[in-house]
């Protein structure tokens, strides 16, 4: 049984990092016993988007028929009742005041706009649930965020989430999928990078560029980086297989590895702050 804890705190990166090991541990459980157990008893706190991770986990074990999932719900009843309210363990599709809970598809051959769908159904649902003032940036960022995992991903299964927080006026965004990497499709487009975390750094900075390697025309983060920190006055969090990019403004960049893990996909997680006036996207969009 893996045992899952978060330490108290809103360390953004300490969470994803710990969720991360969860889900490789959930790996090779799974592949010893078509099976997982997961002890959620002694959880005291978590911040959302690390759930989006172990939740797209169970998500792809049961799709894929695992004998058994079952899991030790906290005793913490306040931890117990958050984790059923965003929709642990499988996602749900009601919402909440101020929240879209956790969604989960599985891409769908056949469908070319399903991503798209998905997307704008939680557009629809975060907007009546938002400040006017953030205007369109929201549906813009989405946007781009799902032309980039439709276009680029090869995804087989993909989770998005939302909150806002009216107290602290900050609207948190998680969008997850399981495909193959920034890293590994740079490999496969044959463009050189130094390690993961420098194919993250070129994505988002637009700095591949030459007509043979253009793959990140409409990739969109570099828009989203620009529209996120300078538009939003927010926080950009990256992560794909083992690189690691954290934005919290122009002067301070994080880049750095993930420490014996590997993220199969890529977790993009938006921090974003209530703008003091209605934004004009078209400020920061280029």
């Amino acid at each position: 049984m893996i045992k899952v804890e978060f330490p108290r705190g809103d360390d953004i990166l300490e969470h994803l990092s710990i969720a991360i090991k969860i889900i490789n541990n959930m790996d090779q459980e799974f592949k010893k016993e078509k099976k997982i157990s997961l002890d959620f008893s002694d959880l005291e706190w978590f911040i959302p988007c690390s759930m989006i991770l172990i939740s797209n986990k169970i998500k792809e074990f049961f799709e894929h028929g695992a004998l058994e999932i079952k899991y030790k719900a906290p005793v913490k009843e306040s931890v117990r009742k958050h984790m059923e309210k965003i929709g642990f363990p499988l996602g749900k599709n009601e919402d909440g005041d101020s929240y879209v809970s956790l969604k989960h598809f599985k891409k769908d051959k056949k469908d070319k706009n399903q991503i798209n769908k998905k997307v704008n159904e939680l557009i629809n649902s975060i907007e009546g649930k938002i400040p006017c003032e953030f205007g369109e940036s929201v549906k813009y960022i989405l946007g781009e965020l799902s032309d980039n995992i439709d276009d680029h991903s090869e995804f087989e299964f993909a989770s998005l989430m939302a909150q806002y927080f009216p107290t602290k006026e900050i609207l948190d965004i998680a969008v997850f999928d399981n495909g193959i990497s920034i890293p590994t499709l740079f490999e496969k487009h044959k463009v050189s990078f130094e390690n993961d975390q420098d194919a993250i750094k070129k994505a988002v900075w637009g700095e591949v560029t030459t007509k043979e390697h253009d793959i990140t025309r409409g990739y969109g983060l570099k828009t989203c980086k620009k529209l996120s920190i300078e538009g939003l006055r927010g926080e950009l969090y990256i992560i794909s297989r083992k690189g690691i990019l954290r934005i919290k403004s122009k002067d301070d960049i994080l880049l750095q590895e993930l420490s014996g893990d590997i993220l199969q996909g890529t977790f993009i997680y938006l921090r974003l702050k209530t703008p003091k006036n209605k934004l004009n996207i078209y400020e920061f969009v280029e």
